[in-house]
């Protein structure tokens, strides 16, 4: 196989992986250890994303042909890693976490639910809760009012209740 064959490959490779993908997140892994990217792709692979590291001239070829015009392309140069993940928030947090132990690490951008995204809109994605916590919150939220109607509907039947059980009451005290 020659090496024009394993360029199309990866770049097929890659496409799929941009398709299959919510997010994909841009790196700059200069001045990190083989050790240190091995330690980082097992910490993404505990949330479901994957580390690749492949040639920007590859990489910008998959823009192209996926048909993405976007400020993107600036993100490829220098050495550059690509974070492949369907839950980006879990992703992003574990890739923030690793960048305060390893400064080496420098989050450049990334491509999120199909919209080019700077460093600072995933910063503060960083600081969103898991999707987990999110769904959590937006059921506590439309279930609150429907608690509220049930006691205030269920409010006057208890007062009925209350007031039999004192007129119950009275009547057993005088007999």
């Amino acid at each position: 196989m020659g090496n024009i064959d394993r360029k199309k490959i990866v770049v097929k490779d890659t496409i799929t992986k941009f398709r299959e993908s919510s997010g994909i997140i841009i790196t700059d892994y200069q001045g990190l250890t083989v050790k240190q990217i091995n330690a980082l792709r097992r910490e993404l692979e505990k949330v479901g994303a994957e580390y690749k590291v492949i040639k920007n001239t590859l990489s910008k070829r998959v823009l192209d042909e996926l048909k993405i015009n976007s400020n993107l392309k600036s993100y490829f140069s220098g050495v550059t890693g690509i974070v492949f993940c369907k839950d980006y928030i879990a992703a992003i947090k574990v890739l923030t976490a690793f960048v305060k132990g390893n400064e080496s690490l420098k989050i450049k951008g990334g491509y999120i639910e199909q919209k080019s995204c700077t460093i600072n809109e995933i910063n503060e994605i960083s600081k969103l809760g898991s999707k987990e916590e999110l769904i959590a919150k937006l059921v506590m939220l439309i279930n609150q009012p429907i608690v509220k109607l049930v006691n205030v509907m269920a409010g006057p039947k208890k007062n009925i209740v209350y007031v039999l059980k004192a007129i119950s009451d009275k009547k057993g005290k005088k007999s």
